[in-house]
Formats: C-alpha cells, structure tokens, sequence
C-alpha cells in the first residue's frame, strides 16, 4: 500500500484524474507541490508550490476544459498590497471569461502579501525581492505543466500588482508583452523595454491612494508616485510612438499614443468617478463605465490576434 503520504497522493491523483482540464497533474514534474482546491468536468482551480529564493512561493491556478494538446493563452493576474492570489481571483471575476478566451489564469502570491515594483511596496521591497524573477519563474513553471503559446502571455494587476505589471513589460517585454494596469505607476528602476509592448492603462480620477495626478510622497511609497501620463508616456516613447490623440468617454477620458512601432497600442483610460477601486460585474460598470474582466480579456485577445 505504500505510506501514508503515498496513499493520499495517489487519492488525490485518481480524483484529478476525472476531470479533463486536469491531465497536466499527472505529467508534472512535481506533483506533491500540487493541490487541487475545487474541480469540475469542466475546469480545475489548483494551489502549485515550489521553492523559491529560500523560500516556498506559491501560485493558484485555474485551468478550463479544453482539447488534449491544445497551445494555452495564459494570463498572470497580480494582487494589491495586502492582497492575495485568492482574494484577488474571487474579487476580480477574471475566470468566468477564461474559458471563452481558451486561457489559463494564475495568481501568484507575494511574500508579505506585496510585491517589490521598484520603490514600492511593502514587504517584497523592504526585503528587496527578485519578484521579477520569480514571475518568471511561475510562466517557466506553468509552461513545463501544460501547454502554453508563449505568443500569448498577458499580465494584469491593481494597485501594487499594477505597478508589478509595468515593471514586467518594462524589464522582461520578451515574455510579458501585453498588460492590462489598475490604478498603478511605473516605478521600477528603469522603463526601456528592448522591443515594443502593448499596455492599457486605467486609473481613476478620484484614486485618494495612487492619485491620477501623482504625489510626492505617500504612505504605500516614501518616493511617492508619477503622474499616471507621464507612466504611459514611457512607455510611448519606448515604443516609438509619434503622437497621440485624446477622446471623450461617457464615463471619462481615452488617450492613445498613434504611430507606434509594430503598430502597439499604448493607451490611458481616466475613469471620472472612480477612485482606488477594482471594477469589475454589472453593478461597477453601470457605475464606473467599465467591467475590467470584460476589458483585460478583450485587450489581450486584440492584442495577441495584432501579433499573430
């Protein structure tokens, strides 16, 4: 019979076994790292661990139904400062749209439930981590469980996970080309991506905490944070863009950067009413003017079809 630790992996290996979307587990190259939390005919929510930098990291990921073999879109969804990658996947309604993406989401968790972006915040920037690397690592990770289309990478988070996601396509745009940010800055180090990438940036005009304008200094960040234009315009002139136009919303304001190489699209969306907030369902659209599951999906989708 084996021993007991033995025993309740191979239960657990025979019940993920049933459910389609879970034919990865048995191919992975460490299945006692892996933890089904809910699964279904068609989709499986997991909690993967692995040891990173001294210590053990961990990502949840939810994998829908889809045919053996089939190159998967993957999106890595980062939490806010004090957040988690379970919170964060409740709160933001990403999975519902996953399956009619054909995607795989995961939410990494930050140590100290932050995230190091540069000067900010928390936790992962007190202890400097290499969150980079280890965002990295969690693509590698994911890619050796399943098949991923590496032409079809996206990150998006709110407020320090959207400061983590610029970071990611300023650092590493080979991996992490396209982004969706929620009320964050660039604040990394450095924001020169070797090669072009494709960002929406959404902010809101009431944000108290990571203000629209930009402050000095604040709480989250002694060095305080950019304006939000003057982020996307980083990014802009990293992309070669060689203008921009603005348009009026119903709900706030569009500005595009025009003429960017590669035809990438580098844009800021200023929501009028919202403050430091995730939108997301009917209720916060009919609000706000925007669901972000409903945009993050079909930013990414017009951007990798762009690619293609």
């Amino acid at each position: 019979m084996g021993t007991p630790a033995k025993r309740a992996l191979a239960v657990v290996a025979a019940v993920v076994a049933l459910a389609a979307p879970a034919a990865w587990f048995a191919t992975a190259a460490q299945p006692d790292a892996v933890r089904v939390v809910s699964s279904s005919a068609d989709r499986v929510t997991s909690v993967v661990s692995f040891s990173f930098a001294g210590a053990t990291r961990s990502y949840r990921m939810y994998v829908p139904a889809a045919p053996t073999g089939t190159r998967r879109a993957l999106l890595v969804a980062l939490h806010p400062l004090g957040g988690s990658g379970a919170k964060f996947e409740r709160a933001s309604g990403l999975d519902r749209r996953a399956a009619a993406a054909g995607a795989i989401v995961v939410y990494p968790d930050g140590l100290g439930h932050s995230w190091d972006a540069g000067t900010c915040c928390g936790y992962a920037v007190r202890h400097h981590l290499d969150d980079v690397r280890f965002l990295v690592r969690v693509v590698a990770d994911v890619s050796r469980r399943l098949p991923i289309d590496r032409s079809r990478i996206a990150v998006t988070g709110f407020s320090n996970g959207a400061l983590m996601s610029y970071r990611l396509v300023c650092e590493r745009p080979d991996l992490f080309h396209v982004a969706v940010a929620v009320a964050g800055d660039a604040v990394g180090p450095r924001c020169n991506p070797a090669q072009p990438v494709t960002l929406v940036h959404v902010h809101g005009a009431r944000d108290a905490l990571i203000p629209l304008s930009g402050v000095a200094s604040s709480a989250l960040d002694r060095d305080g944070f950019p304006p939000a234009a003057a982020s996307i315009e980083r990014l802009a002139v990293a992309d070669g863009c060689t203008g921009a136009s603005t348009g009026r919303l119903s709900y706030g304001t569009d500005w595009t950067a025009t003429g960017c190489d590669n035809n990438e699209t580098v844009e800021l969306i200023t929501l009028t009413a919202l403050n430091h907030h995730y939108p997301t369902g009917a209720g916060d659209r009919a609000r706000y003017g925007l669901d972000m599951s409903v945009l993050t999906w079909s930013f990414a989708q017009t951007a990798w079809a762009a690619a293609a």
